[in-house]
């Protein structure tokens, strides 16, 4: 049945699916994650919701979009939704932040069901605009243009915008170019948050959060280069 595979092919490729998403539609996903198996409650519109989630949001040759390719959306199935699902939020806690809704859900599961999209989002913002960043001042020094695509910029709750610190180069240089490779791949204009979160999170191929790795020697920077990759790859 094709729904019922492709949410049962989700937990091997969770965080490549997340990734592929973007930060609002992987809150979304996981949101409905959390409404799956629920005792006496009709599944039908959060799996059709996933499926149009997974369909508009993965590639075609993506090994989860594949399973949706046939099949009936909704046939009965003997699938354990409430048993995947549990897998899934297994496996959140498991990744900690390695994912943009990570930091969220490892803390625990919520006494009063699964966040909601906005909590996620705000939860996610407010760990990144945590971390050192430039105003549009000091970026202009570095001679970045604001507008530049491959830079990622963060709204703030007042309203004004930050600059993530580890983009740019020591020396007032510029970005660094395997950042400006990576935040083009990923689609850091389309995605900021999600992008910065990649960056600023454990990464499990990785074993290190992403930005620490930045200015070591070039076997690093190919390492970061290949693992963004991976998460535009079917796996």
């Amino acid at each position: 049945m094709a729904i019922e595979d492709a949410i049962k092919a989700l937990p091997e490729h969770w965080n490549d699916v997340l990734g592929q998403l973007g930060a609002e539609k992987a809150a979304e996903l996981t949101d409905l994650i959390g409404r799956l198996g629920s005792p006496g409650s009709d599944n039908r519109p959060v799996l059709a919701r996933i499926s149009s989630l997974l369909v508009a949001g993965l590639p075609a040759r993506h090994p989860v979009r594949r399973a949706l390719a046939g099949g009936y959306l909704l046939a009965p199935s003997a699938t354990d939704l409430a048993e995947v699902a549990a897998v899934l939020r297994q496996r959140l806690q498991a990744d900690g932040s390695a994912t943009v809704v990570g930091a969220v859900l490892a803390s625990g599961p919520s006494t009063s069901g699964p966040p909601a999209v906005s909590e996620i989002l705000r939860a996610v913002t407010a760990r990144l605009l945590a971390a050192p960043a430039y105003s549009a001042g000091e970026v202009r020094a570095h001679d970045v243009e604001l507008d530049d695509p491959a830079l990622i910029q963060l709204p703030r709750p007042d309203g004004g915008v930050q600059w993530p610190a580890f983009q740019f180069a020591p020396g007032r240089a510029g970005l660094l170019p395997v950042v400006r490779v990576i935040n083009g791949m990923l689609g850091a204009a389309a995605d900021p948050v999600g992008v910065a979160d990649w960056w600023l999170s454990r990464n499990g191929w990785l074993g290190a959060q992403p930005s620490l790795l930045l200015g070591r020697d070039r076997d690093s920077d190919d390492q970061l280069i290949s693992a963004a990759r991976a998460v535009g790859s079917a796996v």
